[in-house]
């Protein structure tokens, strides 16, 4: 029979083996895909169908736990593209207004999950007078950790290049981007304090930044003060030849391909992200990135 010590051992070691253990990974993606569902503002009904049936399947066969989507046209485009994905639930799709005419803007932020969600909401940006580019504003959703605790989870769309040429519209696009990102981080800095009662397991950021951190955009600082700020950029040990997120578009036959997709984290392991294979340019001239997020 076992003595009182050898069994009091083997308890000590199970409750050890059981406060060591680890959260089973989630993996994260995030895609632009680019005027979804067409591929671009006047597409046919045809091209539509065409266009989610494609996209369907990549979402599928990615089976992200949590999927940050941009460029997607409401919340009907945006259930048809995970029609496939069952487990998926949307939390938040972004109404921004366009700031030209002040209607609905056809290239809106969503967040999908399998986890539930504490709260979700869109969150515009501040008005700032000197940036008048600077509407709009970005997805968040507190996710709820199968084990307990909460994911900090944000969907952006940086500012596009257009008009870039123009040293004066590059400054204006660099400030625009950099205020973006400093409101990101004021929200960021709000919501910690907000939920100082709850257990915060770590934060994400991801989307489509239209910069990158190889000196493509030198007065462009949106990357460097994600990455003061805290948040670990997955790319940074990833060779650049491997991490083309955006794929040369025929349509912009000056441009070549480069990195505009990313996926930020705080709070988790600093693992490199991926790049989803074989996403065809007929979907989107962006591919898809995929990180598996594992609590520190």
């Amino acid at each position: 029979m076992p003595s009182i010590k050898s069994i009091l051992l083997a308890l000590f070691h199970e409750l050890l083996l059981c406060s060591t253990a680890t959260a089973e990974p989630l993996k994260a993606m995030s895609w632009n895909i680019r005027w979804f569902p067409g591929g671009y503002a006047e597409a046919t009904k045809a091209e539509q169908t065409e266009h989610i049936n494609a996209a369907q399947k990549i979402v599928a066969a990615a089976d992200p736990d949590i999927f940050l989507a941009q460029e997607i046209r409401d919340e009907t485009a945006l259930k048809a593209l995970i029609k496939n994905n069952p487990d998926l639930k949307i939390h938040v799709m972004s109404k921004f207004l366009n700031f030209e005419d002040k209607k609905p803007f056809p290239q809106q932020c969503a967040i999908a999950s399998k986890l539930e969600a504490h709260s979700a909401f869109e969150v515009p940006y501040k008005f700032i007078k000197n940036l008048p580019s600077l509407n709009r504003g970005f997805a968040f959703a507190a996710l709820k950790h199968p084990d307990g605790g909460l994911i900090m989870t944000y969907c952006v769309h940086l500012r596009s290049n257009r008009g870039s040429e123009d040293p004066k519209m590059e400054k204006i696009i660099a400030t625009t981007r950099a205020e973006a990102i400093k409101q990101i981080i004021a929200h960021k800095n709000e919501t910690a304090k907000k939920y100082a009662d709850q257990k915060i397991l770590g934060w994400v950021i991801g989307g489509d930044f239209n910069s990158n951190h190889d000196g493509q955009f030198p007065l462009c600082t949106a990357i460097a003060d994600l990455t003061k700020s805290g948040f670990h950029n997955t790319w940074d040990q990833t060779p650049q030849k491997d991490r083309l997120t955006w794929r040369n578009n025929p349509r912009f036959e000056d441009y070549k391909s480069t990195t505009f997709d990313y996926i930020f984290t705080s709070g988790f392991t600093k693992k490199q992200a991926t790049i989803f294979p074989n996403v065809s340019l007929k979907v989107s001239d962006h591919a898809p990135v995929v990180l598996e997020l594992i609590i520190e």
